[in-house]
């Protein structure tokens, strides 16, 4: 098939390192292995196309001007005349597949235009996000584009309920939106073996460092175990902005063996999560969490046992006493408790790391998740694939 895969929003580096960039690295890489001829197109590669994706053809979208919000949103607005036309030229496709983002519709419409089959991929609620954590300008126009891709797309695909109970407010979307949540490809992980014989545990955590990744509660049971005298250690992969504060509170604890590998590549991630011994992700209590978390599914294909907070789905992901354990958000000491429990059961630990294994293997693969949009959509399947559901 000939497929069209639109990202147009500058904050995604295509060819990066953050969780949206892996999201789509992973749906090209299914794509190609599927045989489909895709044409990328996108506002920011981020570096130079690695090797797997040299079969793509790509087209890059106008850069736009780094001075205020609104300059910039206005010139978002603007460039969906170049992606028509870019389009027009390199068309016609089988399949337009937009990632959402804020002011790019071009796509959707062209594709509506020709009577080509549409897949709107949403992974956020971009204005409501917009306005919480930066500054949302152009408000109408956001919300005029949404409407434009909701009354285009042929098949929306939400990647948590609660990306789906937000679109499914606005009435262009109701009868369209379909949960598929985020894989993993668990053929990059190798599976380990708890001993039970280790010195010291390491906790670990993969993400952003920013504030709804919970970063300080995980600090601060860190800091309770250090001071009860667990010998534990803590591996925080990843950058961002919480980043010196972090530092700064371990630091004045007085606690040490914390360290902070800053940002990783991909092919980075399972190297440095075989020498973690229990993964975290401490998710804050949200109102409305919309996250599908990409750590998760990584820490069940490491064959982790998992510890995470009852917020949202995250209790359908994680099934508490069997892959992991949930423990209330935002509150340090139930946190360190969790991990003692595991710290005293090594059995427990090497069972749960192998249940959540097995599945993300069995229903977490970023080949079960393409393959279950395309059959959502219509689309033709290459022989012998099946959804994994």
């Amino acid at each position: 098939m000939k497929v069209a895969y639109v990202c147009a929003d500058p904050g995604i580096p295509v060819f990066g390192q953050k969780g949206a960039s892996i999201h789509i690295q992973e749906v090209l890489r299914v794509l190609l292995q599927q045989g489909d001829e895709i044409t990328l197109f996108a506002q920011r590669l981020g570096g130079e196309v690695p090797h797997a994706f040299r079969a793509l053809k790509i087209v890059t979208l106008p850069t736009l001007p780094g001075t205020d919000e609104e300059t910039r949103a206005r010139a978002a607005l603007n460039a969906n005349a170049v992606l028509a036309e870019h389009l027009s030229a390199t068309g016609p496709f089988d399949v337009v597949y937009e990632r959402y983002s804020l002011w790019s519709h071009a796509a959707l419409t062209y594709a509506h235009k020709a009577g080509i089959p549409t897949v709107l991929e949403v992974n956020a609620p971009l204005p409501q996000e917009q306005r919480q954590y930066r500054k949302l300008v152009l408000e109408q126009e956001a919300f005029a584009v949404l409407d434009n891709l909701l009354n285009h797309a042929d098949t929306i695909i939400a990647v948590s309920a609660g990306v789906r109970n937000w679109l499914e407010t606005f009435a262009p979307a109701q009868g369209k939106v379909h949960v598929v949540e985020n894989g993993v490809d668990p053929t990059r992980f190798a599976p380990r073996t708890d001993n039970g014989e280790q010195d010291a545990l390491t906790l670990g955590f993969v993400g952003t460092l920013k504030p709804w990744h919970g970063l300080h509660t995980l600090v601060d049971a860190f800091i309770l175990l250090r001071q009860k005298g667990y010998n534990v250690t803590l591996s925080i992969i990843g950058d961002g902005p919480q980043a010196t504060e972090l530092q700064q509170r371990l630091a004045q604890s007085g606690v040490c063996g914390a360290q902070f590998h800053g940002a990783v590549t991909p092919e980075q991630v399972p190297p440095l999560l075989s020498g973690v011994d229990i993964a975290i992700a401490p998710y804050p209590q949200l109102e409305n969490f919309y996250f599908s978390p990409l750590k998760i599914y990584e820490y069940m294909a490491a064959g982790l046992p998992v510890i995470t907070t009852r917020v949202g789905h995250l209790a359908e992901l994680v099934n508490d006493g069997e892959t992991g354990l949930l423990v209330a958000p935002e509150n340090p000491t139930a946190l360190a408790q969790a991990v003692i429990a595991l710290i005293n059961n090594p059995t427990l630990r090497q069972q749960m790391g192998n249940a959540g294994r097995r599945e993300a293997e069995q229903h977490h693969s970023w080949t079960q998740a393409v393959n279950r949009i395309w059959q959502l959509a219509g689309l033709r399947l290459p022989a012998g694939a099946c959804d994994g559901r």
